[in-house]
């Protein structure tokens, strides 16, 4: 038996996904936290600096910057200095900084949907004008929209909201993706914003490539967003870190963080140490257990009538095709089900629910019971 079989009580702690369906039987597989124990070194890290009894405010402890540029290192040949560092309490307030500080007035964003939702929010905080580019869709695979993307920017678009490996598609951009996008931003004059928050949660022996690591020409004209929340299952804690080599990028990026984020907490710090530290045997455990539920997931979804789903290549993310059911409201059907999806309007991609399988393999089997039973009943 894995540690990841176990079963969390989760009711009753305030948690966001549990409480959304309070006093319900509706199973929550929307948000994208796991409904697992964070790595037990985590917990004894955060005991440890509970224990000192004072908690004021607190810089990231050099360990911790000496750790995180070797992940970068040994994990993909990614190679940056402390000066490029900037620790920030979350990837969302990260692209909500980058709409503020790197983009002017009357200037245009851009980004690939569908995605992560508050890449459709962030723009709109600031005024900002957003061009929404379709992926491209061929029989279920989705690549990035190369020649769109350039046919949709114009001459005030100044910013490329990248999400990469892509949520809620669980794409891992290929390097010829990953160059055509930097070749475009680079002749159009665009910044990027590289969202690499999932850039561990990779499967099948496939290799996250950081944006910054195809073309150093680019590095003028890069943020890069990471953070060890979402493997480490640490979203409550929050703690990301911006990779900026461009010192005047980095100065107007810390410069609009001013006055809308926060100190980064001293349990965020505690917590990102251990993750990036100790963690490793951990980690190794979670990635064919999710590959594991992946494959499950995969297998009851295509046998089922008006379903089916694309490779899900990285995240604990699936992105479920339901056209073909013809609902008109897809979350209050499933949820009908006993089933708590993300509607994937909220992403751009009307037509489709986003089902989060980080969970005890007997809950996504109880939940595929569900979604079945519901179908096979509609058609």
């Amino acid at each position: 038996m894995s540690v990841f079989d176990e079963v969390v009580e989760r009711r009753g702690t305030s948690s966001v996904k549990w409480d959304k369906y309070k006093d319900t039987d509706i199973l929550p597989m929307w948000v994208a936290d796991m409904d697992f124990r964070s790595p037990p070194q985590v917990v004894k890290a955060l005991q440890e600096r509970a224990s000192s009894g004072v908690f004021g405010y607190t810089q990231p402890p050099e360990e911790l910057i000496e750790v995180f540029l070797d992940y970068l290192k040994r994990s993909y040949g990614f190679i940056a200095e402390s000066d490029d560092l900037v620790f920030i309490p979350g990837v969302v307030p990260s692209l909500n900084i980058a709409c503020r500080g790197l983009v002017e007035p009357g200037e245009s964003i851009v980004t690939a949907t569908p995605v992560y939702y508050p890449f459709l929010e962030a723009p709109e905080n600031f005024g900002h004008d957003l061009i929404r580019v379709p992926v491209e869709d061929a029989s279920g695979v989705y690549t990035y929209p190369l020649d769109g993307l350039e046919r949709a920017l114009r001459s005030n678009s100044r910013l490329l909201l990248l999400c990469n490996p892509f949520n809620p598609l669980g794409r891992v951009l290929s390097e010829p993706e990953l160059a055509g996008i930097i070749d475009i931003c680079l002749r159009h004059g665009l910044t990027i914003c590289s969202d690499e928050i999932h850039s561990d949660l990779v499967f099948d022996a496939r290799r996250h490539l950081p944006t910054a690591t195809v073309n150093t020409d680019i590095e003028e004209h890069l943020v890069t967003l990471m953070s060890p929340g979402k493997t480490y299952n640490l979203a409550g804690i929050g703690g990301s870190v911006a990779i900026i080599k461009s010192p005047e990028l980095r100065a107007r990026f810390v410069a609009a963080a001013d006055g809308i984020t926060s100190h980064v907490h001293l349990f965020s710090f505690a917590a990102m140490l251990a993750a990036y530290r100790d963690c490793d045997s951990w980690y190794r455990e979670l990635i064919p257990y999710l590959e594991g539920n992946r494959d499950y997931l995969k297998e009851r979804i295509e046998a089922m009538p008006g379903l089916s789903m694309n490779q899900v290549e990285a995240t604990y993310l699936a992105w479920l095709d339901v056209r073909e059911l013809g609902l008109e409201d897809p979350s209050a059907f499933f949820e009908s089900a006993g089933i708590g999806m993300s509607d994937g309007s909220l992403f751009d991609g009307p037509g489709f629910m986003r089902l989060n399988f980080g969970c005890p393999r007997i809950m996504l089997e109880q939940a595929l019971d569900r979604i079945e039973h519901a179908v096979r009943g509609h058609l």
